[in-house]
């Protein structure tokens, strides 16, 4: 084949967007209110997740602040979906919740409310959505802090609650572990924070502040402000595998093992992110000892919350040439390069 050229392997896998959550099931559901609301003694907040963000863990999603059906995150930027009101705090994959990544008090609080019981299972269609009508929020724990304010804690793993209401729980004590009980898209937890029954972005607290960005007073402490400070668009993954990339082995932490003998059938370069803006370019190629393989570029047509693409060759009769083979996936943005990985595989 000529190099850029995939023959019959599908190069490009598009991601639709998916809610992770919507609706509040273990507590009256609210309204979004984009108006700063009356403070008291406001909680500080820890991260929910016992994880490494951008290493293990990575923030998916936002407090949605626009009022109408458009979307803004705090930073007025896309990082949301219309209607959402709270922070996901994702895994790479289904896979890493059987290893037990617990999610904790964000603040010193008392259990109002518990759930345990829901499955573990990911919501991909409308039908799926259905099932969990009601019991969006999976398994979860909602926090009372006093003086009106409560966290509460989504999607929980099936068995993992371990408190109960009425007991009093200090901040950074575990509640039990992330899943991807409910109305869950992905492996994750949903904290939602609010004040007398209303939203609070933690990231905007209840002091106002510019348009975009932190509001004055973040509920976040320091240290988390600091490490929340990562930029919105990640890398969950890329490399080399040895057939087309569906995104469900992708989701579940199933893509196959590369077999390193020159039998091979196929040589797939990958790459998969989060949170891409409009026009953003995407690029994937597989290059051998030779030269380039095969390559495929992508302009994002709308902000995505994931978007997954490969490209790559079928082995030649008489197999792979003995030599080095490199996959690149690249992300630019405005002419900047915003994420970049290589991954090599020798054929001996």
């Amino acid at each position: 084949m000529q190099p850029g050229a995939c023959s019959t392997l599908p190069e490009a896998r598009r991601c639709p967007r998916r809610p992770g959550w919507r609706g509040l099931m273990l507590a009256a559901a609210v309204a979004l209110s984009p108006v700063d609301v009356a403070t008291g003694a406001e909680p500080v907040l820890g991260l929910p997740i016992a994880c490494t963000l951008g290493e293990d863990c990575f923030v998916q999603s936002h407090v949605d602040l626009d009022p109408g059906p458009g979307v803004r995150d705090y930073a007025c930027g896309g990082a949301s979906y219309d209607g959402h009101k709270g922070i996901d705090i994702r895994l790479v994959d289904t896979s890493q919740v059987g290893r037990g990544v617990p999610v904790v008090a964000a603040a010193a609080g008392t259990v109002r409310a518990t759930r345990d019981g829901e499955p573990d299972r990911l919501a991909r269609n409308e039908a799926d959505r259905r099932a969990v009508s009601g019991r969006d929020c999976g398994n979860g724990v909602v926090l009372d802090h006093g003086d009106g304010w409560e966290t509460q804690y989504c999607h929980l793993r099936e068995g993992s609650v371990v408190v109960a209401r009425g007991n009093a729980v200090a901040a950074g004590a575990r509640l039990g572990d992330v899943g991807y009980s409910g109305n869950a898209a992905f492996a994750h937890v949903h904290l939602s924070v609010r004040r007398a029954g209303e939203v609070v972005d933690p990231f905007r607290g209840v002091a106002g502040g510019e348009e975009c960005g932190p509001g004055r007073r973040p509920l976040w402490t320091e240290a988390v402000r600091a490490d929340l400070g990562l930029p919105a668009t990640q890398l969950l993954g890329a490399g080399i595998a040895d057939r087309p990339v569906e995104l469900s082995a992708l989701e579940t932490g199933q893509l196959a093992a590369l077999d390193a003998a020159a039998a091979t059938p196929m040589l797939v370069s990958w790459g998969w992110a989060i949170n891409l803006q409009a026009g953003d370019e995407l690029t994937v190629t597989l290059a051998g000892p030779s030269g380039e393989l095969a390559r495929h570029r992508v302009t994002v047509e709308r902000n995505k919350a994931q978007y997954s693409l490969f490209t790559g060759e079928r082995r030649p009769q008489g197999g792979w040439p003995v030599g080095d083979y490199v996959a690149r996936f690249a992300c630019l943005r405005d002419g900047q390069r915003v994420l970049e990985r290589e991954t090599r595989f020798t054929v001996p």
